[in-house]
């Protein structure tokens, strides 16, 4: 074979292997995840309650690297590395991407964005981008490839009636560390075959709600927490911002690996950056397994 011959024959080798990366990753080339939202503030530093984007629109934030085994690789951008923030910048941000979306609200649709942006202040990293397929009704979870995702069934938010028990479980477990069970939300998921409880008191949740007092209410404290309730006692698992309530996290979603992981992925803020939890099953229990992205002042 000449070298022409041989050169194109190993072209077409090396173009090949990419797409496979590109549709299904590979250990040593694990896939972007991407949080997308349609809500305008959920993805930015600071609290607020921002109008939904049209629908067609959305708010991109690369998240972290993941490999098809379930390992979580952080993006090396950050107030530290900011040689590695301009080199991410020149490497991926000033690129087009597509992601598909592999949690539950809007699964399978495609995300399109044509470049984003490094915040050089507080070295965070976004973008605007559009997307096509089935409706996300508000915020989701996207893979830079999607070949090894499967579906799975989202977090559920439990009527009033329903949750009320679990509510009364988690103040009984709670204590006096919490201030009160106004507006919070309880959740019901399953993540590694297990039920799990979610108590979510964010603030995009009850601004809006009807009877809402900034006066009474804007008092009120963010809540996360996770449990599982057993003989009618809640028994709390993670609840990562107990002390420092200036944290408002809430659910993005929940990821399924073909080879049966899960991930609950949620996105923080705070009065000055944003950033995101991962939890998964680690040796038979609940922790959290990545925390990072984003960005801060």
């Amino acid at each position: 074979m000449n070298r022409s011959l041989a050169g194109l024959a190993l072209g077409l080798s090396i173009f090949a292997f990419a797409q496979r990366a590109r549709s299904h990753g590979t250990p040593d080339n694990p896939v972007m995840i991407a949080a997308v939202s349609r809500d305008g503030s959920l993805l930015v530093g600071g609290i607020g309650s921002g109008s939904l984007l049209p629908n067609g629109k959305l708010d991109v934030s690369p998240l972290a690297w993941l490999t098809p085994a379930g390992d979580w690789k952080p993006i090396r951008c950050d107030e530290s590395h900011p040689v590695a923030c301009r080199e991410f910048d020149k490497d991926y941000l000033s690129r087009p991407h597509n992601y598909g979306v592999v949690s539950n609200d809007g699964w399978g649709a495609n995300v399109r964005v044509s470049r984003m942006t490094l915040d050089n202040e507080c070295f965070g990293y976004y973008g605007t981008g559009t997307y096509s397929g089935p409706t996300i009704h508000y915020a989701a979870v996207a893979a830079s490839a999607t070949g090894f995702f499967s579906p799975r069934k989202p977090a559920v938010l439990l009527t009033d009636s329903d949750a009320d028990t679990v509510r009364r479980a988690f103040a009984g477990a709670a204590g006096s560390k919490l201030d009160s069970t106004r507006h919070l939300r309880v959740y019901s998921f399953q993540i590694g075959g297990e039920q799990f409880f979610a108590i979510q008191r964010a603030f995009q949740d009850y601004v809006s709600t009807p009877g809402y007092d900034p006066q009474k209410d804007g008092e009120l404290g963010f809540i996360f927490a996770i449990g599982t309730m057993k003989q009618g006692q809640f028994h709390i698992l993670s609840w990562q911002n107990k002390v420092d309530n200036d944290e408002n996290e809430q659910i993005l979603g929940i990821i399924h690996l073909t080879n049966g992981k899960d991930f609950l992925v949620n996105t923080v803020s705070d009065p000055e950056s944003q950033y995101f939890r991962i939890y998964g099953i680690r040796n038979g229990q609940l922790q959290l397994v990545f925390e990072g992205g984003g960005g801060g002042c």
